[in-house]
């Protein structure tokens, strides 16, 4: 069935390419024979149509950001903002929740201005529920000013589109399609302007079905007399998610200089998951000695509401202004698991059964309080400064109980309740003057950290409560040179620090169990880690960009493994030293009038150095990885066009694991019925390509992983809007911290 439809997909994607291509030549050739003026008028008209199609703005270059305009991206129609970052330059999102920007890994995302204070799986499905037709564009920053909060190696910021004519407008966009199993991905915008108010509202709704599979071998040899043995695990889950999200607000311009407003958010996901586990025993005859099989039923109900408070005024003139945000985030996931287990030793012989059941119930509070203020200092310089407050308090309490011959006790040993609360105040100040030939911007950021966590009910386990505090600078300055007047030459460069807090449930001790022998836990010893970024860059006519940048992290926080007893153990740890070194070269190329080509590539130089788990062993590895995306756009006459992207990545050091190359296509074809509506049939990871191979080594083991993920997926999307035409409004609110840090 797969095979049927990637051989459909690509057979309409290229008879649309191939009857269009010759429909404009046809047209080209009947204007061609016309004679006089009105053929020199006609052909100018024509390219003129087609250029400024082909070169609609897909990436523009700032001083300290890069902008995608995603209505560009039409692979990524009915698609999520997963397939947006993946479709933007540079950025990668792996399946675990990690997001990096130009090979550097801790990048944090922000929803308009604000972060989204998730990560993982919990990053993942909200990032999931968030449909492609809502985004407007994405903005990159390796290197964020000082007025951003200094958290994250980089922040990508995605803008959702927001109606401001006047009037009553909407867009709509149902969305549905499948992969292996169905999904739907629908959405609807409205807006309502009059007089000075504007109210608004975003909504979507979204159905994902998807399957993952895992094949994974560990060899343990100990060097004493204790024989290896060979463990081979398969595991198969299939999961359903249920996304609801929505965005309500309202806009009132009390005068020509000051206005307000308010911003209401939520996000619902019921998410349901089943998987199989078999563990395979294999002696040093490589026969099997016994086997473990394990029936998981994972469960969680996650919500997240949000509310912002908005106040702008601009002094007389216009040169000065304020702004005072007020913000209030809540996430709440609650879960159950019930892992089945089978003993059979020998290999088909029952022995034993048991049950582990788990009730985590998770609670996120955060309150932020921020005024920002700018100038026009001395004639020219554009003065910003500003302060912000942040408290936050997050508690989790998980329950464990063991379950054999339908007796259910409680495990005492396992239980966990930990809560952290954290204030962070924070004040900044930037200075930018412009000249006629260089740009100059400078910051300074004061962040002042105080914290303190507690564990109760510790029966078995140490008491891992500690506190914290401590007070840090964060500078950031940028040089931009044009050389000539016409700025078709600009050369930028930037240096910045950044610092990346563990997230909490990074923290938090407590331990997921994928079955057995495959455990999942938290490190309350982790300490920040901090970044000099630096970067040096050149753009040609704001379309060829080259960089060069180097980035140095003291205590890098990454995953690390272990195995303790006949446990496999995934854990969050500190590395001493991590730099990066990267060249990035992005340039398109205009091969026809109908067709241009985007390239962008990076070689990323990582280097790992230091000690984990107090190893007596110092390690001093690197390796060099190449990625490639490339973007064509294709547009033709009658209201089509297309798109391709492709994604390679080359072999990836990640500390004690290695992934192997990998690489997928991305394809789409639009039709433009009318001015109000278009029909997008979008393809990802087409010919299912994304299979992950990784290779660690552990004391004592050496460990290999076959991971396939539900990524290829064929949708059918319906655009319509109504009202005046789009035109965007942006919308900055106050919560600028900690992103990714819920949990």
């Amino acid at each position: 069935m797969q095979k049927i439809l990637v051989g459909a997909f690509c057979w309409v994607l290229l008879m649309g390419i191939h009857n269009n291509i010759h429909a404009q030549q046809r047209d080209t050739t009947l204007v061609n024979k016309t004679v006089g003026d009105s053929t020199v008028r006609k052909t100018t008209a024509l390219k003129e149509v087609v250029v400024n199609g082909v070169k609609t703005n897909y990436i523009e270059y700032h001083l300290d950001k890069i902008v995608v305009r995603v209505d560009a991206l039409i692979s990524a129609t009915g698609g999520t903002a997963i397939d947006v970052l993946n479709g933007s330059p540079g950025v990668l999102v792996d399946e675990n929740g990690g997001v990096s920007l130009k090979g550097r890994d801790g990048a944090v995302v922000y929803i308009n201005d604000r972060p989204v204070r998730l990560s993982g799986t919990d990053l993942l499905n909200y990032l999931k529920s968030l449909p492609a037709s809502m985004i407007d564009k994405i903005e990159l920053m390796s290197n964020p000013s000082a007025k951003y909060n200094a958290d994250g190696t980089a922040i990508i910021n995605i803008k959702t589109k927001k109606l401001a004519n006047k009037g009553f407008n909407g867009n709509i966009a149902p969305s549905a399609g499948f992969g292996h199993y169905f999904r739907a991905n629908n959405s609807v915008l409205l807006n309502y302007r009059t007089g000075k108010f504007n109210f608004f509202t975003n909504a979507n709704a979204a159905i994902t079905n998807q399957y993952f599979k895992s094949d994974r071998q560990r060899t343990y040899q100990y060097a004493n007399a204790t024989p290896y043995y060979t463990l081979l695990q398969n595991v198969q889950e299939i999961s359903h998610s249920y996304d609801f999200n929505y965005q309500m607000g309202i806009d009132y311009d009390i005068n020509k200089y000051t206005s307000m407003s308010v911003l209401v958010e939520g996000f619902v996901n019921p998410y349901h998951e089943t998987g199989s586990y078999e563990n395979r025993f294999l002696n040093p005859a490589a026969k099997q000695d016994s086997l473990i099989t394990s029936n998981s039923y994972y469960r969680t109900l996650s919500t997240r509401n949000a509310i912002n408070y908005n106040f702008h005024h601009a002094f007389d003139g216009g040169r000065r202004e304020i702004n005072v945000y007020l913000d209030y985030l809540s996430f709440a996931p609650h879960s159950h698991q019930t892992l089945q287990s089978n003993l059979y030793y020998p290999a088909d012989t029952l022995v034993k059964q048991y049950t582990l059941l788990t009730d985590n119930n998770f609670r996120a509070g955060i309150y932020s309080a921020k005024a920002d203020y700018s100038d026009t200092i001395f004639g020219s310089i554009k003065w910003e400064q500003g302060i912000q407050t942040l408290y936050s308090e997050r508690n989790s309490i998980s329950n464990y109980f063991t379950q054999e011959g339908g007796v259910q006790m409680p495990d005492p040993t396992q239980n966990n309740h930990f809560r952290y609360r954290e204030a962070i105040q924070a004040t900044y100040i930037n200075l930018q003057q412009n000249f006629k030939k260089i740009s100059l911007q400078a910051g300074l950021r004061l962040e002042s950290t105080n914290g303190n966590a507690l564990q109760y009910d510790m029966v078995t386990r140490p008491d891992t409560s500690f506190s914290l505090n401590y007070v840090n600078l964060f500078p950031t300055a940028y040089i931009m040179y044009k050389p000539d007047s016409a700025g078709r030459h600009v050369f930028t460069f930037s240096i910045g620090k950044r610092i990346e807090r563990p997230d909490y449930y990074d923290l938090n001790p407590s331990a997921f169990y994928f079955d057995r022998n495959t455990v999942n836990v938290g490190n309350s010893l982790l300490r920040p880690a901090f970044t000099t970024n630096a970067e040096l860059s050149y753009t040609h006519h704001n379309a060829f960009n080259a960089s060069l940048s180097f980035s140095n992290t003291n205590g890098f926080i990454t995953r690390a493994y272990k195995q303790v007893g006949d446990a496999f153990i995934t854990i969050p740890a500190n590395i001493d030293h991590y730099t990066e070194i990267t060249a990035s070269i992005n340039w398109p190329i205009t091969i026809t009038r109908w067709w241009t080509l985007n390239i962008a590539h990076q070689l990323v130089n990582r280097r790992y150095r230091g000690r984990v788990f107090n190893d007596e062993t110092y390690t001093n590895q690197s390796r060099t990885v190449f990625y490639l995306k490339t973007y064509s756009q294709f547009k033709f006459k009658k209201g089509w066009s297309a798109d391709l992207t492709t994604t390679y990545r080359g072999k990836l050091l990640l500390w004690q694991a290695t992934m192997q190359p990998v690489y997928q296509l991305h394809a789409g074809i639009q039709k433009k019925v009318n001015e109000q509506s278009t029909i997008t049939l979008s393809g990802n990871d087409v010919f299912h390509t994304w299979i992950l191979k990784r290779n660690m080594t552990i004391p004592n083991a050496q460990v290999y992983y076959r991971l396939i993920f539900d990524t290829q997926r064929f949708m059918v999307t319906y655009r319509y809007r109504f009202g005046s035409s789009v035109s965007n409004r942006e919308r900055k609110t106050g919560i600028e911290v900690e992103a990714g840090r819920a949990h």
